[in-house]
């Protein structure tokens, strides 16, 4: 019920926190087992979609205990894709978040989040939404766990990628885990860091004070021409400076 008044909140705005996402039209993508929950601006068919994946969302409560609903709690990546007045803009939300499909499991926003599953769906609803564009180039801004996602459709599209941009990313799992002492995401895949990969155009920003996704993990994979240290900024905040970099994105 729970999620179900959240969802419908988000529709009709009917909340005391204002929708962001209001003057954006809403739709259910079925893709590999799942329904994802997506808001979209087709204004230029033809143009290139920009696609902002959101974060793992409220995976876990303050205890550290797996919630029940990873429906994002925040407004961060629904807010900054709705101020994005480039002609095509999508919000797509991750498996299981708003809308909980019959294939969901607790294990869908926990060990294993960045399941083959789950990749492929987002990989589906991304070509699905090209489509409803009639485009063929895409730009995706991944959040967090959103950037692995967004970096993993990118791997596997190459030619089909104008941009990747990830914010406050978790692009290795294992070393994130590790760093934290936390349990493995052993139902999980890593993206792989290959030469062909670092042939897209892509740009990586990370929080000067972020604690959950500290620097340090970014810069020990990636080369630093991609990378990208907003001093102020911590996990989900403090990264006004680049929103207009983002938006310019065409």
């Amino acid at each position: 019920m729970k999620r179900l008044l959240c969802l419908l909140c988000l529709l009709l705005c009917a909340c005391q926190t204002p929708n962001p996402l209001k003057n954006m039209r809403f739709e259910q993508i079925n893709a590999g087992g799942y329904t994802l929950f997506s808001t979209y601006r087709i204004e230029q068919p033809g143009a290139p979609l920009k696609v902002y994946i959101e974060g793992d969302g409220h995976a876990f409560d303050a205890h550290g205990m797996p919630t029940n609903d990873p429906t994002p709690t925040n407004t961060f990546m629904r807010s900054l894709a709705a101020a994005d007045t480039s002609p095509n803009v999508v919000y797509l939300a991750r498996p299981c978040q708003y809308i909980f499909s019959r294939a969901c499991t607790q294990k869908d926003w926990t060990t294993g989040r960045f399941a083959p599953a789950l990749i492929q769906s987002m990989d589906t609803a991304v070509g699905a939404l090209m489509r409803k564009a009639r485009t063929q180039q895409v730009i995706l801004i991944g959040y967090s766990g959103g950037a692995m996602m967004a970096a993993q459709i990118a791997a596997a599209h190459p030619a089909s990628v104008k941009k990747l941009i990830t914010i406050a990313g978790v692009l290795n799992h294992t070393q994130w885990t590790g760093y934290h002492g936390d349990a493995p995401l052993v139902d999980s895949v890593d993206l792989s860091i290959t030469p062909a990969f670092l042939t897209i155009p892509q740009v990586h920003y990370v929080g000067g004070k972020d604690p959950v996704v500290p620097p340090v993990l970014a810069q020990n994979i990636l080369p630093s021409s991609v990378l990208v240290v907003v001093k102020k900024a911590t996990h989900d905040s403090g990264f006004d400076s680049i929103y207009e970099d983002i938006w310019s994105e065409q």
